[in-house]
């Protein structure tokens, strides 16, 4: 249990448990306590009871600063140091941590370029000369720099543009397939959590309403606040998570001039039907073969079904 310094519960009961190499989202209202919960990993909240384990140990155990070095930590106000270049901002922690300069540049240089910054281009700039999606992603090049096993996350994208916001989701969708980082993200949006959690906890008053897969939570809702949470765009969403090849029915006498991959999700199928204007699509195979057909009553009828 976590209090607030006004004595109010922010936490209770809460029990959460966190694959390695899975990423949780941390989903809920403002107030729910989901940064509080986070917070409790890296200390910067200490609990008035229960345990927090980190590798099976007892974080409270464990040297508050070595802690934080040893975590990535990635904030919607970024926190790069003005004075700084971007490379130096980037070799922050590895600095702390000793690293000489020989083992420390070239590791914050790989990790602009894996973030998609171009070292040759970026790293000498300071931070007011960078766009918000670029500061974003110094932000987590820094967090991964130590290369360390766990980042935590808090709503880290929220502060940029959609279009831009959609990008670094990408990104970090890809860096997340390659590096395979533990991961507690926290956000307050539904379709950024459902598009790049393993699971999700949603999250009421201090407590976890639900802790489930995306395509788990969204089919079946176990309580009436998770159902009034995720409200009308369940369906849509429920269809960014369903892969197409279970949907496709056989091919008829004549092709349909629409096309889209069998791997495709459920979702593309359905922006693609309403794009065109038309009811059905001929869906292909590895080799471009038209293989059958997904129709739009199809899409709708397993957006809409619990079960």
């Amino acid at each position: 249990m976590v209090k607030r310094y006004d004595r109010f519960e922010a936490l209770k009961g809460v029990s959460l448990e966190v694959t390695a190499g899975q990423l949780v989202a941390l989903l809920g209202p403002s107030g729910c306590g989901k940064t509080t919960l986070l917070r409790t990993v890296n200390r910067l909240v200490e609990p008035s009871e229960g345990t927090v384990y980190l590798g099976g140990r007892d974080v409270r155990g464990l040297d508050e600063v070595e802690l934080r070095r040893g975590i990535g930590y990635v904030i919607q106000s970024i926190g790069l140091f003005p004075h700084m270049t971007v490379l130096e901002n980037v070799m922050v922690v590895p600095r702390l941590l000793g690293w000489n300069k020989t083992r420390r540049e070239p590791r914050a240089r790989e990790m602009l370029a894996l973030v998609g910054l171009e070292p040759a281009l970026y790293a000498h700039r300071y931070p007011r000369q960078l766009s918000g999606g670029q500061a974003q992603r110094v932000g987590l090049a820094r967090a991964l720099a130590a290369d360390p096993p766990v980042l935590l996350m808090d709503e880290p994208f929220a502060a940029v543009d959609p279009p831009t916001r959609e990008r670094l989701q990408d990104e970090f969708l890809r860096l997340q397939a390659e590096l395979q980082k533990t991961v507690l993200f926290v956000t307050h949006d539904l379709e950024e959590a459902v598009k790049l959690a393993d699971r999700i906890g949603l999250m009421n008053m201090g407590q976890i309403e639900q802790y489930d897969p995306p395509s788990e939570l969204l089919g079946h809702p176990k309580t009436e606040f998770v159902r009034g949470f995720l409200g009308p765009a369940r369906t849509l969403l429920r269809l960014s998570r369903l892969p197409l090849e279970g949907l496709i029915e056989p091919l008829g006498p004549r092709s349909p001039a629409v096309q889209i991959p069998q791997t495709a999700m459920a979702r593309e199928a359905f922006s693609s039907l309403l794009a065109h204007g038309g009811r059905e699509l001929g869906v292909t195979d590895g080799n471009g073969q038209v293989i059958g057909v997904v129709r739009l009553e199809t899409l709708l009828q397993a957006a809409s079904e619990e079960g």
